[in-house]
């Protein structure tokens, strides 16, 4: 496990030495976001759910913002070890493509934990904010980290330069987001728009992650739970997989 701990070590210490760019941001966005649709826009907008309109987006805010930290993490870091060979160093060391995976794995869930209570810090203090379930809370965050940890890992894999990281966060993750339920609750949708809704696996997260903060949930906490927890194994698995049959490692 020395080699393991070694390469986790190095993925924590990235983004540690380097928090003014990697926590600072989702602090600044969160206390932003607070301001517009809890201060000002969010005065106008009727309650959703029984919560104030900044209330109930909280948790897909800070669900979006450990989706992008955990994603680049791995993805970045994964990426950037291609392009200047260094990956070639970890291949020829006794370690398994497993323990390599998870080791950047486990760097984008630590990233994506910080991130998610730096967030939820901030609303707390900013806020009336009360979380409903802290323990479920964390297992969301750890399971959706979970998740684009290892879609980073896969992205790092597949992009031949940055563009083509940039073009997997601008295209695929930023239009899952904004359509997961972040600003909005199904039950408001045309039924068209829900069916279309209930198709985005974010919105499962969003959903159980806002149960876990709020208490109040849109579709059952034992399906968003299920769904996530599979689809974390699943990401995590391919990602394995992909690493251990060598898919473009070597640029």
């Amino acid at each position: 496990m020395i080699s393991f701990f070694t390469l986790l070590e190095r993925e924590l210490y990235r983004f540690g030495r380097l928090a003014a760019q990697t926590i600072a941001p989702p602090f600044v966005t969160t206390a932003l976001f607070i301001v517009i649709f809890g201060y000002s826009l969010g005065q106008k907008i009727g309650a959703i759910a029984g919560f104030p309109y900044i209330l109930f987006i909280l948790p897909g805010l800070s669900g979006m913002s450990i989706i992008t930290n955990s994603f680049s993490n791995s993805s970045s870091s994964l990426y950037m070890a291609r392009m200047d060979r260094s990956i070639e160093n970890i291949l020829v060391a006794p370690i398994s493509s497993f323990r390599i995976v998870l080791s950047f794995v486990v760097g984008g869930i630590v990233r994506g934990l910080t991130v998610g209570i730096v967030t939820m810090l901030t609303a707390y203090i900013m806020t009336d904010l009360t979380i409903h379930n802290i323990p479920l809370a964390l297992l969301f965050v750890i399971l959706i980290s979970t998740i684009f940890s290892a879609l980073g890992v896969i992205a790092a894999l597949w992009g031949n330069d940055w563009e083509h990281l940039a073009a997997f966060s601008t295209f695929i993750l930023a239009p899952l987001s904004y359509l997961g339920g972040t600003f909005y609750s199904i039950a408001t949708l045309p039924p068209l728009w829900k069916k279309v809704s209930l198709s985005n696996p974010m919105y499962y997260m969003v959903d159980g992650y806002r149960s876990a903060i709020l208490g109040h949930s849109d579709v059952s906490l034992t399906i968003a739970l299920a769904f996530s927890s599979g689809l974390a194994c699943i990401t995590f698995l391919c990602a394995v997989f992909l690493f251990k049959k060598g898919y473009r490692i070597i640029v």
